[in-house]
């Protein structure tokens, strides 16, 4: 499957690839009978069964494939696989277009994109519109790129990567389950599920971050390539920040099992086991895992045959990729300009505007479709993936009169834009993009937002 996914409409034509390759017949086929077979009342489970499951499948490679660009479609492809998976077991309806819209919604659900899943939702009384879809399509392509490429773990992080596709997994299998039971999205309830699989990341991450530090301390360039690691993954920030805390002093292996809820600590177990399978051999590592599994109860015959597992998983999944061209480049470079993305960071940012904002805002008059965009990442409203070209092309041209705001132009620089929008005078920006005027316009009467 030939998909350039540096183009706008890369998701839509994986999802329409995979909905011509397996219909609903095909994908009740592949449940094991067990699972096919067992009570409604117990959806959840099966779908967490079968994420789990397909973590263990990997499509082989295609001669002279690229095997970057083939892992990130292999882990979108698995995402896919285990919806329609899931909406075989829920016996959900046959219509391939319908289950499009469905595919598009619940990746932009797990993705955070909450009002883009809403509004394309089919289910509701006024979702489902296809301009709707197609900005759920692109909201989820966006959030997936944004987060898995380049794919797997940059040598010198750590490997998290593994883990983070599985808590995906176990968010769509939950969130498919109770779409297909329900036949709509409830908001409150994907929330509530995002909110879940956050959760269960940051143990993740802080349990891996564990095994690594078991020997020693993190040294500062490891621990500021597993802050880019653990910023590109696209969460809120208190969460981020509950993440990188960790990475500088993880709970030891017993109060960690203690602090995770029952049902996460075999995950936790597998989690870490597949991260020391990839990493260097280390006697503090291996120690770390045993106390990890022996807190979770699970005995050490048991633990021998899961070590085994994620040795050779880890060896046939690839967790350490070698990064395309540019891409390991682009990694090391928004490493060491970005380091933490913290609030110091963002002071100095603010310091840095705020010295140059004559300059700032007569060059932005001067740019109008630069103040247009940057208005709009002011609302918080996603940028395409063209709209953010055309931006970092005007900043770089911004940074040849003005070198200081040649931090905006540097890879990673992007996720600043909003910040720089709301320094500037808000009358440098349209007054279509004013809060203010925005609220006004939706109070007129007949006016519906």
């Amino acid at each position: 499957m030939a998909i350039r996914i540096e183009i706008d409409g890369w998701l839509t034509r994986v999802i329409g690839a995979q909905l011509a390759e397996r219909g609903p017949a095909a994908s009740l086929a592949r449940l094991p009978p067990g699972l096919r077979e067992a009570p409604r009342t117990e959806l959840e489970g099966r779908a967490l069964l079968l994420a789990a499951r397909s973590l263990r499948r990997r499509r082989p490679l295609e001669p002279e494939a690229d095997p970057a660009a083939a892992a990130f479609l292999d882990r979108v492809t698995g995402h896919l696989e285990l919806l329609l998976d899931v909406a075989a077991l829920a016996g959900a309806g046959a219509d391939p277009e319908r289950r499009r819209d469905e595919l598009a919604l619940l990746l932009a659900a797990s993705a955070g994109r909450v009002s883009e899943a809403l509004a394309a939702d089919p289910g509701r009384e006024t979702g489902g519109s296809e301009p709707a879809v197609e900005r759920a399509l692109d909201a989820a392509g966006e959030a997936l790129r944004d987060s898995g490429w380049p794919p797997g773990d940059p040598r010198g992080g750590l490997p998290l990567s593994s883990a983070h596709v599985a808590v995906e997994r176990r968010l769509l299998a939950r969130l498919g389950v109770a779409y297909w039971r329900r036949g709509r999205l409830a908001e409150a309830d994907v929330r509530r599920r995002l909110a879940q699989a956050g959760g269960e990341l940051a143990l993740s991450v802080e349990a891996i971050a564990g095994l690594a530090t078991a020997a020693g301390a993190l040294e500062p360039a490891r621990r500021r390539q597993a802050h880019h690691q653990v910023a590109r993954l696209g969460l809120p920030r208190p969460l981020e920040r509950r993440m990188k805390a960790a990475l500088r002093a993880p709970r030891g292996a017993t109060a960690l099992a203690r602090a995770a809820p029952a049902r996460l600590r075999r995950f936790l177990v597998e989690q870490v086991l597949r991260a020391e399978a990839a990493s260097a051999p280390s006697a503090g590592g291996a120690a770390y895992a045993d106390e990890l599994a022996a807190a979770a109860r699970i005995g050490a015959d048991e633990v021998a045959a899961m070590r085994a597992e994620a040795a050779v998983l880890a060896a046939e999944q690839q967790i350490w990729l070698e990064a395309p061209a540019g891409a390991a480049a682009e990694w090391q470079a928004f490493t060491d300009q970005w380091g933490e993305v913290t609030d110091e960071l963002l002071e100095r940012v603010a310091g840095v505007v705020t010295q140059n904002l004559e300059a700032v805002a007569a060059e932005v008059r001067q740019t109008g479709q630069l103040g247009q965009l940057l208005a709009k990442a002011a609302t918080g409203t996603p940028l395409s993936a063209e709209e953010r070209r055309k931006v970092r092309l005007q900043l770089i041209d911004l940074a040849k009169a003005i070198p200081a705001l040649a931090i905006f132009a540097a890879p990673g620089g992007m996720l600043l834009l909003p910040l720089l929008a709301k320094l500037l005078p808000f009358n440098v920006l349209p007054s279509a993009w004013d809060p203010k005027t925005v609220a006004e316009r939706k109070a007129l009467p007949g006016r519906k937002g």
